[in-house]
């Protein structure tokens, strides 16, 4: 049975916006109408924190779908980092900002999660911080940590994995809706 796997980018959140590393769980303001415009699915797969503003009986909280962990960067600005600190985080997959996770980790995190996807229903849903929604992709893909820096999910789009025996990559950032 062939499925598909529609993740849609939620938009970035307001802090993120003016260069601030959001809190721990924050959930985005979600756009008028954004619920309305998703596509049908079987199952809603959503980080924990986007569960409790959308209904939790609407869907299925998965922590695997949280945003990478930043640890003590939590709500600094990223101006306030240090810049060596900085250029790991960009330049490293295995660096994590003290206290926090890797890139390599959130793809490890999120690439167990779509291996355990059970073979049914066909159509599901996640909705999730662009960055995981990059790690799925890579982790479909078969890639690494190094390749987080090389694809590009923009917050609102749209990407869609497809797997008949493995996972496969079948649109990558599409405009959403």
């Amino acid at each position: 049975m062939n499925q598909s796997l529609t993740c849609i980018a939620l938009p970035a959140p307001d802090d993120l916006r003016r260069g601030v590393i959001p809190a721990r769980d924050a959930a985005p303001t979600l756009p008028a109408g954004f619920m309305d415009t998703l596509p049908p699915a079987d199952r809603l797969f959503v980080p924990p924190a986007l569960s409790h503003a959308i209904g939790p009986t609407a869907c299925e909280a998965v922590p695997a779908l949280n945003a990478a962990d930043m640890g003590s960067w939590h709500g600094l600005s990223l101006k306030a980092l240090p810049p060596a600190d900085l250029a790991r985080w960009v330049g490293d997959a295995s660096f994590a900002p003290p206290g926090g996770e890797s890139r390599d980790s959130l793809l490890r995190r999120a690439g167990a999660w779509l291996a355990a996807l059970p073979a049914t229903p066909a159509r599901m849903l996640v909705l999730a911080d662009a960055t995981t929604i990059r790690a799925l992709a890579i982790a479909a893909l078969g890639g690494d940590g190094a390749m987080m820096t090389r694809l590009d999910i923009a917050p609102l789009t749209r990407t869609v994995l497809t797997r008949h025996a493995t996972w496969r990559l079948a649109t990558s950032g599409a405009p959403w809706p």
